[in-house]
């Protein structure tokens, strides 16, 4: 591909910002493929950008990706519980068992913060609440990214603290396929915010953002987290550009193929396609995926299958956000 060639030629209204005010501000997706073929969507939807009233929704294609259901609740804030006044970040995945699982922050600025979570095991079409006791009520804050699998230790999921918590990043371990969550596993106490992790060539690897630092920062385990190697900058694109949340994922086409979305807000205004062997971790820019201005960004990819993914990611202005995204196509990497 050229770098200056963007890989997004097709972007698609993945869902609108509607009439009703209480829902107009569609942000933070995050997606997954299910086992029936159907395109899982989840994200905020709220009265504006962290403006004190918004829930979680959801909305499914079954026909990859052309369109997608109208925004349905799973709960909503401050109707459903006064303590917290938005939904903010989220972490989706696929259990062994084909359940989609899906966890999300609930908060009311730096006051007070939970997770709550779902399992559906019918592809989107109904949910049931998983145990999330010992993520939630200020004992974490923040979960972002993969749910995803670990050999001997069931499922991960991780998060950043928030107030009235100290800082940090953390990792949480589910051993029933998503039913109930454990505590969570400090990786740092440095602030950094919206991780997200994956398990690659037997090593957890994760990304973080820093916005002073504009770039991703690097973390990774050889021995299942109990210790943590760091690289700061590891990704890095405009040097003058806030990254918002990473992206990351390893390539099920070419296992220890990693692929990272680095998102840069002014000047830049763009998404770049970057990757690496999960052993070395030497980061490339393969080139422009899309570019973009406003209230923008938080892109995520899903794979469909055949150098296929789709991606998602929110745009706007002012309290008006709506879903984008297609389809795209990722070469894999040559063998030398």
């Amino acid at each position: 591909m050229s770098k200056d060639q963007p890989l997004l030629n097709d972007r698609r209204l993945l869902v609108a910002s509607g009439d009703d005010a209480a829902t107009q501000h569609l942000s933070w997706p995050k997606m997954v493929h299910a086992n029936d073929g159907a395109l899982i969507l989840a994200y905020s939807a709220g009265i504006g950008h962290n403006k004190g009233a918004s829930g979680l929704a959801w909305s499914v294609s079954s026909d990859g990706g052309l369109s997608f259901s109208p925004p349905a609740l799973l709960c909503y804030f401050p109707r459903d519980d006064a303590r917290y006044h938005d939904v903010g970040n989220m972490a989706m995945g696929i259990g062994a068992d084909g359940a989609v699982i899906l966890l999300a922050m609930a908060y009311q600025g730096e006051v007070a913060s939970t997770v709550l979570g779902w399992r559906s095991a019918d592809c989107g079409r109904s949910w049931q609440r998983c145990d999330t006791s010992a993520l939630a009520e200020n004992r974490t804050g923040s979960v972002f990214g993969h749910i995803f699998a670990v050999p001997g230790r069931g499922l991960a999921v991780s998060g950043h603290f928030r107030s009235p918590h100290t800082p940090g990043i953390w990792l949480a371990y589910s051993a029933d396929d998503g039913r109930s969550w454990g505590p969570p596993q400090t990786v740092t106490t440095e602030q950094y915010f919206e991780p997200v992790f994956v398990h690659a060539g037997g090593r957890l690897i994760g990304l973080v953002r820093e916005n002073k630092a504009c770039a991703y920062h690097q973390f990774v385990s050889d021995d299942g987290g109990a210790t943590w190697l760091f690289t700061a900058r590891a990704l890095q694109g405009d040097a003058r550009a806030v990254h918002p949340s990473p992206f990351l994922a390893e390539d099920p086409a070419q296992p220890g193929r990693l692929l990272a979305l680095v998102s840069e807000r002014a000047p830049a205004q763009r998404i770049s396609l970057w990757t690496a062997a999960s052993d070395c971790l030497q980061w490339q820019r393969l080139g422009l995926v899309v570019a973009g201005e406003g209230d923008w960004t938080y892109p995520w990819l899903t794979p469909l299958g055949d150098k296929q993914w789709f991606l998602a990611y929110y745009q706007g202005e002012g309290a008006k956000t709506a879903l984008y995204g297609a389809a795209i196509g990722i070469e894999p990497a040559r063998q030398d």
